[in-house]
This record gives C-alpha cells, structure tokens and sequence, in this order.
C-alpha cells in the first residue's frame, strides 16, 4: 500500500496544492474600468467597478463583515486594478490598506479640495497619474496626499497640482517614492511636501514647482534621504529646496535649480536651524542659488 512511498509523496503534494490555492485565493482583488458601462458591477475582472469609490466601498464592507484576509492581526493589503481614468469629487478616506495598480497608465483626477486622506494604515500606488486643477478662490491646506500615521508608497507615480495648496502633508508618517514626478503650480506659495515626525525617501524622483515663493520640502522633526533625484523650482521671489526644523537630510546625486523672472540668483538651498543636519556632498549640483546652507 505504501510502496515507494508514493501515497505519501501524493498526499504532500494535494497539501501544497491546496496551501498555494488558499494563497491565491486569499488575496482579495477589485477591478475598475469606467470605460466599460455594465449594469453588473461586482468589481471583478469580466464585471469591473465603474469608479474608485465603489472599489473602497467594497473593501470596507468586506472588512465590516471580516471576509478580509488578516495579517499579524490586522488586513491585509487589498489590491484595486485600475485600467481606466477616473474621476473623484470628494476627498478619499483610507483606513484599511489598499494597493492601487494602473494599468496602461490611467490618471485618477480629483475635484476641488479632494485628495488621499490615509489615517493608520497604508496606501501604495502603482502605475498611475494623481491631477487636481483648482480654481484660485482662496488658500487652502487640503493636500492630495494626507498621511497620519500612515505608510505611502509611490512607484511610478505622477502627481500634478495646480491651485489648491500642498501637495503632499505627512504627519507621524512615512513615504517612500520611485521613479515619481511632483508638479506644483501656483499663484501664491508652492509647498510640495509638507512633513512633521515623518520619514521621506525618494529615488530617482522629480520635484518641480513654480509661484510666487517655492518650496520643495518642509520638515519639522523629518528623516529624509534623497537619490538621484532633479529638483526644478520657479520662483517669483523666494525659492529653496528645503526648510528644515530639527530634521536630518541626506542626499546623494541631487540636481536643483532656482530661476526667477526678478533675480539672477537669490536665497540660499537649504536654510535650517541648529538641531538640523543636512549632508550635501560635493555630487550635488545647485544652480541659481546665492548659498547652499545658512543657519537661522
């Protein structure tokens, strides 16, 4: 019965046929086409959602009724194919982990003052073009990306905005961008990434802003670590690469430049206070600015 072991080889077999098949099956997918009017909309790859908010939805009402997977106690990431542009008119609400993966590139365009809020968990996208056009009625401070003690994750990512304020705002959180674009124009001051308690890490990456003041980066009490990354900043008046308040800033290959329809160089890169450290090797190339480093 047992002769050549063979019952036994096929019993460990149908074991890890059926470990691989759980596996499969136990990460939890949604689709999203708004290019595809069905009347049937259940989120799967022949019956595709029509748009992002139905694909949270579902993920909510999943966890709500525990048919999520759960990982070291909590869910685990849900993956949101997107193969077609979208629009969002309100702002986003995360608070379950959520992977967004494009397909052929869709841009997901938000309405006036909407954006990601990520509250205690993560989001990771993938693939995609992030657009808000605003019009200039008055300042505001919704970005289009808010993390709190959240975990952001950008690969291949282009995040366009225009009016409307910061780009991106971090508190008590992490972001992690490769290969992203970050464009910024403004009538007033442009700010792109706005950080408190956080870590910052970009890999050949893009951060490019124009208005009357710029700013690439903001931190207070920040970790950040630049990569072969291109900073462009145009600047009516006052233009710096980074702000830094009790924070650390490490670059390795950075290339940042200021222009400015008023002055041929002006401001110094980086302006920081005691507690600040910034490590600026000679790699780094600046273009337009008076200084590198001045202490306040």
């Amino acid at each position: 019965m047992y002769r050549n072991g063979k019952p036994l080889l096929c019993l460990f077999a149908y074991f890890f046929f059926s470990l691989s098949l759980f596996a499969v099956e136990s990460n939890l997918v949604f689709y999203v086409d708004a290019a595809i009017p069905t009347t049937t909309e259940k989120g799967t790859s022949d019956s595709p959602f029509t748009s992002l908010e139905q694909a949270v939805a579902a993920i909510y009402d999943r966890i709500n009724r525990q048919e999520t997977p759960v990982k070291n106690g909590k869910p685990a990431p849900v993956s949101v194919f997107l193969r077609s542009d979208v629009y969002v008119e309100e702002a986003v609400f995360l608070t379950a982990p959520i992977k967004i993966l494009g397909e052929n590139a869709p841009v997901i365009t938000f309405g006036e003052n909407a954006g990601f809020v990520v509250e205690r968990t993560s989001l990771e996208i993938k693939g995609c073009s992030i657009k808000r056009i605003e019009r200039f009625t008055e300042p505001r401070i919704v970005p289009v990306l808010y993390g709190s003690n959240a975990s952001l994750t950008l690969n291949r990512v282009s995040i366009t905005v225009e009016e409307g304020g910061d780009a991106v705002i971090l508190r008590d959180s992490r972001i992690t961008c490769t290969d992203t674009s970050f464009t910024s124009g403004q009538t007033a001051q442009a700010v792109l990434v706005r950080a408190k308690n956080s870590t910052v890490s970009a890999l050949r990456s893009t951060f490019s802003a124009s208005g009357l003041m710029v700013l690439c980066f903001d931190f207070v009490k920040t970790q950040c670590t630049l990569t072969d990354t291109v900073c462009n900043l145009t600047a009516h008046y006052t233009g710096r690469l980074a702000a830094l308040t009790d924070s650390t800033v490490k670059v390795r290959k950075l290339q940042c430049s200021y222009t400015s329809p008023l002055f041929e160089m002006m401001d110094a890169a980086v302006i920081a206070d005691n507690a600040s450290k910034a490590e600026l090797p000679k790699s780094v190339e600046l273009t337009g600015f008076t200084e590198v480093l001045i202490r306040r």
